[in-house]
């Protein structure tokens, strides 16, 4: 028997858009050189996920194997494979592989690879970030996975899975847009307080950002203020109380996954700001408009903002290992819960539904 051969395993797999996620078999493709095994451990729960069951996005392709926060314990290693060892703890993201030779790619920033990385799981209808059928095997919902060694990224002893798993993506995302926007004395809003917008207020204090929470109401301002914000407002869809912040940041991180108008945020920039954008709106609501003029005469600028590549997740990784506490230490209602995998539907539809009102994150354990 070829051990390096395909390999029959099992996942949970989405048959068809919007259908629940069932265990079945699935076949991975053969070992490389330079591809790693691992055994998935724990696997975090991004709400890209439930987009991508749901196709609200119009990128995904069925069969489909989900998931993208996993973290798993090596098992296997190719032949080429030099710094990556059999018993490593490694992280698993949204990217699966790149180019690996244009600019970018060489920098470790996958994520604007000029022929477009591929994703995780993503396939033909994701265009250039699906160019291989990943769909049916690619994501972190699998007891095993197979994938190139560069884009395992290794776990530091002393970050549990709670975590790691919510920083695979989601603290990436915001690591991103906080590495290319932030530095000390920067004056940076964070818009709407969930997963992502807590992480990127904890990230924008370690790189000595002042900064202010921003949220519909009051109900996150005590909690937002003990991980670290400075200042909190409950302003976001109140037109009249954002302008009121007129001026005010360098910065403005959006994270909400709801498309809005963008003028009101515009208006709380200083100028030469920038407002970035890393929530995804549903494909049938992506368009926004604003004006030439003040655009033009303020130097403000619109931003978009993807994922991490390998440099920065590794960069984000140390960070987090020397501040540990400070991501282990939410307050209580916010905390990862850990659930086993067959709870998979059940935990998505309650998230999906906005029912999941004492946590932020779920990680699923094998």
């Amino acid at each position: 028997m070829n051990e390096d051969g395909p390999l029959v395993t099992q996942a949970y797999v989405c048959k068809a858009k919007g259908e629940p996620f069932a265990l079945q078999d699935i076949t991975l493709p053969p070992m490389k050189a330079t591809t790693v095994q691992l055994d998935i451990v724990y696997c975090g729960l991004c709400h890209t996920d439930i987009h991508m069951r749901d196709n609200d996005w119009g990128i995904s392709n069925y069969p489909m194997v989900a998931g993208h926060e996993g973290v798993g314990k090596i098992r296997k290693i190719g032949s080429s494979v030099a710094n990556i060892k059999v018993g490593d703890m490694v992280g698993i993201t949204w990217i699966r592989d790149s180019c690996r030779c244009c600019d970018p790619c060489l920098a470790g920033r996958e994520n604007i690879c000029v022929e477009g990385y591929q994703g995780t799981f993503l396939s033909s209808a994701a265009g250039p970030w699906g160019k291989d059928p990943y769909n049916a095997h690619g994501g972190c919902f699998s007891k095993i996975m197979r994938i190139e060694e560069r884009f395992a990224i290794k776990i530091p002893e002393g970050i549990p899975p709670e975590v790691a798993c919510p920083l695979i993506c989601g603290g990436g995302t915001v690591f991103e847009s906080v590495c290319d926007y932030v530095e000390s004395g920067t004056r940076v809003g964070v818009a709407s307080i969930g997963g992502l917008g807590t992480a990127a207020i904890k990230f924008c204090k370690s790189f000595g950002a002042h900064v202010t929470a921003l949220s519909r109401s009051d109900a996150k301002k005590e909690k937002c203020l003990a991980i670290g914000a400075d200042e909190y407002y409950a302003c976001l869809g109140n037109a009249e109380k954002m302008l009121a912040l007129g001026g005010k940041f360098d910065v403005i991180i959006d994270t909400s996954p709801a498309n809005a108008d963008v003028a009101p945020y515009m208006s709380m920039l200083k100028f030469n700001g920038t407002y970035c954008r890393v929530g995804i709106p549903t494909a049938k609501d992506m368009d926004f408009t604003y004006q030439y003029i003040p655009l033009i005469f303020t130097q403000k600028k619109i931003a978009g903002s993807i994922v991490t590549g390998t440099r920065r997740m590794k960069r984000m990784m140390e960070l987090t290992l020397n501040e540990v506490n400070k991501f282990k230490n939410d307050p209580e209602e916010w905390n990862a819960k850990i659930v086993k995998f067959d709870k998979i539907n059940e935990i998505m539809d309650e998230l999906q539904e906005g029912k999941n009102t004492t946590n932020y994150r779920y990680i699923f354990e094998w």
